[in-house]
């Protein structure tokens, strides 16, 4: 392809040329009087060249300003006067679950023995207990080891080489904490010769509702502390910078386990006497109020 001069002399300006890939790249001048073009070939003036080396270096300005701004901004943040408090709160319930853990444990010269004696007692002992209306996913074993040992001077094996010891725990969690006496009264005449531990304790949705009644009063003990400092200071609250609140477990209450130990089945017995109490939820916060003069 040829072209034409131009229609006035100009003078020759030297052009930065790109041509697509896989073509030739060549230097060429506009003339006054005549120049050609081979191939496909671009045209890059010097001064967009400039232009793009401009907006670089404006753009590297820029975020060094940014970079210097920001952390100015954050420590002016800082330096805002404020006040910082602690609040706890608390809610007084009753306990809404029992949880009580019982054991059959059997002891003989012969493993096999003392293994399925163990068996055929915690198999009653947890069908007693599901006939009080217990289900089944409430009933769990949370313990089960055999081993062997010397008998002492007062187990009926004395004089035994060697005997077995087989342990059995079941763990029962109910929702009628009245009803505790009743479920170790069953466990033990069906054959547990253990009762480890009784212990009452709230739901998670009863403990859920209790705990943010304990964190509005814990935020009101707080702010009435802020606002005696802020006025033995002479300054003013101005608002909230910032608050943390600190997790909690769920409370729960241990009573006595020792009604039972060694027991068995009997003909007669008094009802087994349990007091699940009350129980505290607490909530505890730390909140940073601002102030000024």
């Amino acid at each position: 392809m040829r072209f034409q001069s131009l229609s006035q002399e100009t003078e020759s300006v030297p052009h930065e040329i790109i041509a697509p890939s896989g073509q030739n790249i060549f230097q060429s001048e506009i003339c006054s009087n005549k120049f050609e073009v081979k191939d496909s070939i671009i045209f890059k003036p010097r001064s967009l060249v400039h232009m793009t080396t401009n907006m670089k270096w404006f753009t590297l300005c820029l975020l060094m300003v940014c970079c210097l701004v920001i952390p100015g901004a954050a420590a002016e943040v800082k330096d805002i006067p404020s006040i910082t408090v602690s609040g706890t709160g608390s809610v007084t319930t009753t306990p809404d679950e029992v949880i009580i853990s019982v054991g059959v444990q059997t002891t003989h010269t012969n493993p096999v023995t003392a293994q399925q004696e163990n068996a055929q007692k915690t198999a009653k002992v947890i069908s007693d207990l599901k006939k009080l209306g217990i289900e089944s996913e409430k009933i769990q074993t949370s313990g089960y080891y055999m081993y062997s040992q010397t008998p002492g001077d007062d187990s009926p094996f004395r004089g035994k080489k060697e005997v077995y010891v087989v342990s059995n725990t079941v763990t029962v969690t109910y929702n009628d904490v009245s009803r505790a006496g009743e479920i170790i009264d069953t466990a033990v005449m069906s054959g547990a010769n253990n009762v480890n531990s009784v212990r009452f304790t709230i739901s998670d949705e009863k403990a859920q509702s209790l705990r943010a009644k304990a964190l509005v009063a814990a935020v009101a003990q707080a702010r009435g502390d802020a606002d005696t400092l802020a006025g033995a200071l002479g300054v003013t609250i101005t608002g909230v910078q910032d608050v943390t609140t600190y997790g909690s477990s769920t409370p729960m209450a241990y009573a006595d386990s020792n009604a039972y130990v060694g027991g068995g089945a009997v003909k007669s017995y008094a009802p087994t006497p349990i007091e699940a109490g009350t129980l505290d939820v607490t909530a505890t916060v730390n909140i940073v109020y601002a102030i000024h003069n």
